[in-house]
């Protein structure tokens, strides 16, 4: 899954990451989430100003990748179902039939959406309408989303972050790995590099070093939400979702990393293929792009395996019992990363097992 978005180095952090936090990328598990971790630098004021300002997106771009990669992927693996990123939720009549008779009123079903979201990448190369999705936050009464990407950043949550001072990077990847990372990401400064756990760097690399901070879809739409003052909910806290993203030893994760770094250019055909895959609305090809981990090796694929089991199943099984609830109260737009929604422990299989109805939205 990959998408980046590295945790902006608080005052206090040691020592002082980089100033700005590169943004989401492509499919490493560890992208997707990180970008929740990003925290907001803009004033409270600036909520209430994007959701004035929803602009539309700006029309086709890849930066050359064609979606059919994406399409071609799908077609030979034989993935074609549920082909969207934007999905209409209608809970059970059972369930809106007893809330009615306890309330001595008639009506039909709430109707919710639930949004996936990919953590890098511009608008125009996302092909996302910002006004589209201003337009349905408008008719929702609450916008969930993964977690607070406008919190205050605590401190004690660094040890999720950075390593020992006395176990630098380096000596868990070797010298020449090292040598690669910091030729791949020469906007981070060596003493940075060298304190970053593995799972960070990795994200990093996978983000094709950007730095798209307050413009990703998770921080707009929570701020467009806010503006319009709309009910939010966290599905979980910020400790919790670096806790899945650190969930892997650093000694263990520093494998993969090792791996990646020997063969870089396995991150960026990962990173087109998988902004392909949503321009293309197939997330099946991306989860199953995904799924084949290519360039690792068996021990790599075991720790990427529980790397995923932390992101992805068990995060899904700790959030669907409140998303199901807030679908069941009231009109909802649940915002995840896009590779959350897919897969037979995904939230779409999930909803569908409790009897809610789940529909495609073109977009």
């Amino acid at each position: 899954m990959a998408t980046l978005a590295l945790a902006r180095s608080p005052q206090q952090a040691p020592p002082p990451a980089p100033t700005q936090a590169p943004q989401d990328v492509t499919r490493s598990l560890h992208a997707g989430s990180a970008a929740q971790v990003v925290r907001s630098a803009q004033g409270a004021g600036q909520a209430a100003k994007d959701a004035r300002d929803v602009e539309p997106a700006a029309q086709d771009a890849t930066r050359g990748v064609s979606a059919q990669v994406a399409i071609d992927a799908a077609t030979q693996s034989g993935l074609g179902m549920d082909r969207g990123i934007l999905f209409r939720i209608t809970p059970p009549e059972t369930m809106a039939g007893s809330t009615a008779a306890s309330t001595g009123t008639r009506s039909g079903p709430a109707v919710g959406y639930l949004f996936g979201t990919i953590h890098f990448g511009t608008p125009e190369e996302q092909g996302l309408d910002y006004g589209k999705l201003g337009q349905l936050l408008h008719g929702v009464a609450v916008y969930a989303n993964e977690a607070d990407v406008d919190s205050r950043w605590d401190t004690r949550l660094d040890i999720y972050r950075w390593l020992p001072m006395n176990t630098p990077l380096s000596g868990m990847i070797g010298a020449a790995a090292m040598a690669q990372a910091k030729d791949l990401l020469p906007d981070v400064q060596q003493r940075d590099l060298q304190r970053m756990r593995p799972w960070m760097v990795l994200a990093l690399l996978e983000a094709r070093g950007e730095h798209g901070g307050d413009n990703s879809a998770d921080i707009r739409l929570q701020r467009i939400a806010s503006g319009m003052g709309k009910r939010l909910v966290h599905l979980e806290t910020l400790e919790a979702q670096l806790k899945a993203l650190d969930c892997v030893p650093p000694v263990q994760h520093a494998r993969v990393l090792q791996e990646r770094l020997n063969k870089p250019l396995y991150l960026q055909l990962d990173s087109a293929e998988s902004m392909a895959s949503y321009r293309a609305r197939d997330l099946g090809a991306w989860l199953a792009d995904v799924d084949r981990m290519e360039g690792l090796s068996d021990a790599a694929k075991q720790i990427e395996q529980r790397s995923r089991l932390c992101l992805l199943e068990d995060r899904n099984a700790k959030w669907i019992g409140t998303i199901e609830s807030l679908y069941r109260e009231a009109p909802t737009l649940v915002a995840v990363g896009a590779l959350h929604l897919m897969g037979q422990n995904g939230l779409i299989a999930r909803l569908r097992h409790d009897g809610f109805k789940v529909e495609v939205v073109p977009m």
